[in-house]
C-alpha cells in the first residue's frame, strides 16, 4: 500500500536505528536497577538492594520531568512496578515476596496487553514510542493498527513465558543464584521479543511502503549472496 498525502514524507527506520532507539530506553528501564540490585545486595543486604534499584528509577523519573524530557512509557512503567514490590518488600520484611511479585506482575501485564486487544486499545501502541516513534497518521492506518493487535498477543506471551520460568526459578534456586539466573532469563525471552517485534515491524512497514527502497544504483553496489 501507498503511503497516503499524510505521511508520505514519514520513512521507517531500519533495525540498526530502531536498536539505536530502543537500546538506551531498555538498559536505563531494566539493566540499570538489576545492576543496582545487585550492588545493593552485595554490600549490605536486602534494604540497600531495595533501596538503589528503586532510587535508580525515581532519580531518572525525577531528572527527565524537571527538564521536562519525555519520560518514556517503559520507565514509568517499571518505576511504578518497583515502588509497588519495594513497599510489599518492606512491609513483609520478606526477600521471598519481593521476589514473587514479578510473577503476579508480570501476569497481570500480559492480561492487560490482551484485555487492551479486545477493548481496541492495544497498550502496545502506547509502548511504540520507546522504540520506534511513528506520527499518529502513520500509528491510525488500518495495517499499523492491525500490526499493533498482533504485537500486544506477542507480548502477552512474553510476559506470560517470563512469569512462568521466574515462578520456576524462584521455587527451586537459592536467592543468589535466583537473581542472576532469573535476570539472564528474563533478559533472554524480552530480548527475543524485541528482536522479533523490530523485525516483524520492518517488515509490515515495508509492506505498507514504509521504508525507503535502495536506489537501483546503489544496489548494483551490493554483491548477490552466494
Amino acid at each position: 500500500m501507498v503511503p497516503s498525502a499524510h505521511d508520505h514524507h514519514f520513512v521507517f527506520p531500519g533495525l540498526r536505528a530502531i536498536a539505536r532507539h530502543a537500546a538506551p530506553n531498555l538498559l536505563i528501564a531494566t539493566l540499570v536497577p538489576t545492576a543496582f540490585f545487585y550492588i545493593g545486595w552485595y554490600v549490605q543486604g536486602r534494604s540497600m538492594a531495595f533501596a538503589l534499584a528503586l532510587g535508580w528509577a525515581l532519580t531518572v523519573v525525577g531528572w527527565r520531568a524537571v527538564r521536562r524530557e519525555r519520560i518514556p512509557a517503559l520507565l514509568v512503567l517499571t518505576t511504578a512496578l518497583l515502588v509497588i514490590r519495594t513497599i510489599v518488600g518492606f512491609l513483609s520484611g520478606s526477600t521471598t515476596v519481593y521476589f514473587f511479585q514479578p510473577v503476579v506482575t508480570a501476569t497481570l501485564i500480559g492480561a492487560m496487553f490482551l484485555v487492551s486487544v479486545a477493548a481496541g486499545r492495544p497498550l502496545i501502541s502506547r509502548l511504540a514510542g520507546d522504540f520506534c516513534p511513528l506520527p499518529r497518521a502513520v500509528s491510525e492506518r488500518a495495517e499499523i493498527r492491525r500490526h499493533f493487535r498482533n504485537l500486544s498477543f506477542l507480548w502477552a506471551a512474553v510476559y506470560f513465558a517470563n512469569a512462568v520460568v521466574t515462578l520456576l526459578l524462584l521455587l527451586n534456586l537459592p536467592v543468589t543464584t535466583f537473581v542472576a539466573t532469573k535476570t539472564f532469563t528474563g533478559m533472554t525471552i524480552e530480548w527475543t521479543g524485541a528482536a522479533i517485534t523490530a523485525i516483524w515491524s520492518v517488515r509490515v512497514a515495508r509492506q505498507a511502503g514504509l521504508v525507503r527502497q535502495p536506489a537501483p544504483a546503489a544496489a548494483a553496489l551490493v554483491p548477490a549472496a552466494a
